[in-house]
């Protein structure tokens, strides 16, 4: 017993080791150059604006905090006032801009440590559900993620408000699981806290966490009042249709007295009850009243806009987002993902069918998570890149308990589903490769169909050649599990989850380096930097700069490190340049002093007021001009 007790204890010791290195090794990666100077569009931009200003205000959110032009509050574009996100992840940002000072790094230290909280609560999580091993495999795949890496460095459509979202739904679903396994309602109530700071984060995607409560508690009460499992109701209900149409042609057994397997077998660990839902929901929705109280009296026709926009979102072409049904499912999430997205959609759907025959708790808790977030998406008709991305620690758990499970049950269902999966990538990939794409599955079938109604399938067919890949596999180790001796049997998973473990780890190799590449970029705006910096120390608040950079979001650069309003010439967004002379006009009775900011080699007919030479990089050095748009011009 004592030797016993000491192994457990070595165990746990060498298991906080190795998630203590997982993340501080993705904590140190992800900080390798989090400070480079260029401020991203979309996203980033217009959240850093916000951020910056909320240093001279904090309770008063600015896009543009001095609108020296005419604007409409309907366009978050240009607004004054900018509801367009909630306030939480922007308050992060401004608190770390208290306390780093206004420059990039500070703006994006919140996103970095974010991401390493929410791979510690994936561990926590997966541990809960399956155990440990499946907890460490889900946590590195979290914290290396190449996407996460991107959305925090700011070169993705998303930033530190998908990141802080992601971060508090997980804190929102680590206590919602520790109330079901607990029943005490103070994991409840901390539950729909973090449930309302997700709301703060990102609004509506948030009631994931409410989603999944009532899920687990239908199914929990569905249990024990019928005693059936959902499919077995279905059968039965068809029976009872026939027999109507068709009497004395079954004897139906009625649903009460007769039980199924298919039931949620752990129900003793299932403590929650329609109450329960209840209170995480009523605290979330008293932890974002007091925000949209105050939002309702001092900015009324910003926020009910923002808010009408949001819902619009479900059956509205928003800014010109919508797409067909299958694009979250083959282009967005495959992003999130890389190099083994048909394996974790095909993990998924076996997932699916084990949940249906036992529903278990671990697998209805994370697929509810799951399918709770992807399916409105497909449904919605806006589909944007990043919605979905509070599915990927579900997801991520999903592979890593066949895994697990693979490994320590010896399992041999779980090894053949890991192992073809794993080999239907290789082999898909290779042939492809070799034959240079000649014979495909794409070929020898006619998909040309299918692009009327699923043009992203039709799009990204390779991951529906895996999924034909990973079937074929799959039932050729069941026949193998059906005709061979059973004293083989063992010699044979064994030889499966060796090659498989051999595949995953060369794709885990490729997934680190690929998040790697990411922090290589670098991207440096040293010009804006410096000049904003002269600027500030030289001219006075009330300047207007008419910028002629067209690089798209090239003002956010000038007018985060200036801290002086920027309006954008032309870029390739603009439907035309805009009228210098005019805005500027207007910009002076607003009581701004207009000025250009040229960095062409075009010479304008306007007064030079100052001038200089940024060191680029490289040798090379960038020139710029500030010109007076003076009233005679």
């Amino acid at each position: 017993m004592i030797f016993e007790n000491s192994n457990v204890k070595s165990q746990s010791i060498l298991i906080k080791i190795i998630l203590f290195c997982i993340l501080i090794t993705s904590f140190t990666l992800v900080l390798r150059n989090l400070g480079h100077s260029k401020i991203h569009y979309w996203d980033e931009g217009f959240h850093a604006m916000v951020a910056r200003n909320l240093t001279k205000h904090p309770l008063k959110f600015t896009l543009y905090d001095q609108p020296w032009l005419e604007y409409n509050y309907k366009s978050w574009g240009e607004n004054h006032i900018w509801l367009h996100k909630p306030p939480v992840a922007m308050w992060k940002i401004c608190i770390s801009h208290f306390i780093f000072g206004i420059n990039a790094f500070a703006l994006r230290l919140p996103s970095a440590i974010s991401l390493v909280l929410s791979a510690w609560l994936t561990y926590r999580i997966a541990s809960d559900l399956f155990d440990k091993r499946a907890g460490l495999i889900a946590a590195f795949l979290q914290a290396f993620n190449p996407f996460l890496f991107e959305s925090v460095h700011g070169y993705r459509f998303s930033d530190h408000i998908d990141i802080a979202l992601l971060l508090w739904v997980q804190v929102s679903c680590w206590f919602l699981l520790r109330g079901i396994r607990s029943g005490k309602r103070r994991n409840y109530i901390l539950s729909g806290v973090a449930m309302g700071i997700a709301y703060l984060s990102k609004s509506y995607l948030a009631l994931i966490t409410f989603g999944i409560a009532f899920v687990v508690w239908f199914v929990a009460w569905y249990k024990r009042k019928i005693g059936v499992s959902i499919i077995d109701l279905i059968v039965r209900c068809f029976k009872w249709i026939k027999r109507r149409i068709k009497p004395n042609t079954d004897n139906v057994v009625p649903v009460e007295t007769q039980k199924s397997n298919h039931i949620l077998s752990d129900t003793e660990d299932i403590r929650i009850r329609l109450s329960d839902v209840g209170l995480q929901l009523l605290v979330g929705i008293l932890t974002v009243a007091p925000w949209a109280i105050y939002c309702l009296i001092k900015y009324p026709q910003e926020f009910l806009w923002e808010h009408k926009r949001v819902i619009d979102h479900l059956n509205t072409n928003v800014e010109n987002w919508a797409a067909s049904w299958d694009r979250p499912l083959f282009e967005y999430m495959p992003l999130f993902y890389p190099f083994f997205y048909a394996a974790l959609f095909a993990v998924v759907l076996c997932l699916l069918v084990v949940m249906f025959k036992h529903w278990r708790l671990p697998e209805l808790f994370v697929l509810a998570w799951a399918i709770g977030v992807i399916v409105p998406h497909v449904l919605a008709e806006t589909k944007t890149p990043s919605a979905t991305m509070i599915a990927v620690p579900p997801l991520l758990i999903c592979i890593a308990a066949v895994i697990s499970r693979a490994w320590q049950r010896r399992d041999w269902l779980y090894t053949a589903i890991w192992g073809a999966s794993m080999l239907s990538i290789v082999g898909i990939t290779a042939i492809a490769a070799q034959t240079k794409g000649n014979i495909q599955i794409r070929n020898m079938i006619p998909i040309d169909g299918i692009r009327s109604f699923a043009p992203f399938i039709h799009k990204h067919f390779w991951i529906i050649e895996q999924l034909i890949a990973f079937g074929g596999l799959l039932a050729f180790f069941v026949g193998i599990c059906l005709i061979t001796k059973k004293e083989w049997q063992k010699w044979i998973w064994l030889g499966v989850r060796i090659v498989a473990l051999v595949i995953a780890v060369l794709y885990a190799g490729r997934y680190v380096h690929k998040a790697y590449r990411v922090t290589e970029r670098n991207a440096q705006i040293p010009l804006y930097v410096v000049s904003g910096e002269r600027i500030q120390r030289e001219l006075p608040e009330n300047v207007c700069f008419f910028l002629d950079d067209e690089r798209t979001g090239a003002h956010f650069d000038l007018m985060y490190y200036a801290d002086r309003s920027t309006y954008q010439i032309n870029n390739v967004h603009a439907k035309s340049p805009r009228n210098v002379a005019r805005q500027a006009k207007e910009a002076r009775e607003a009581g701004a002093i207009p000025y250009l900011f040229s960095v062409k080699e075009t010479e304008y007919s306007y007064p030079l007021l100052m001038e200089g030479e940024v060191d680029v990089g490289n040798d090379k050095k960038q020139r710029y001009r500030i010109y007076e748009i003076t009233e005679t011009q």
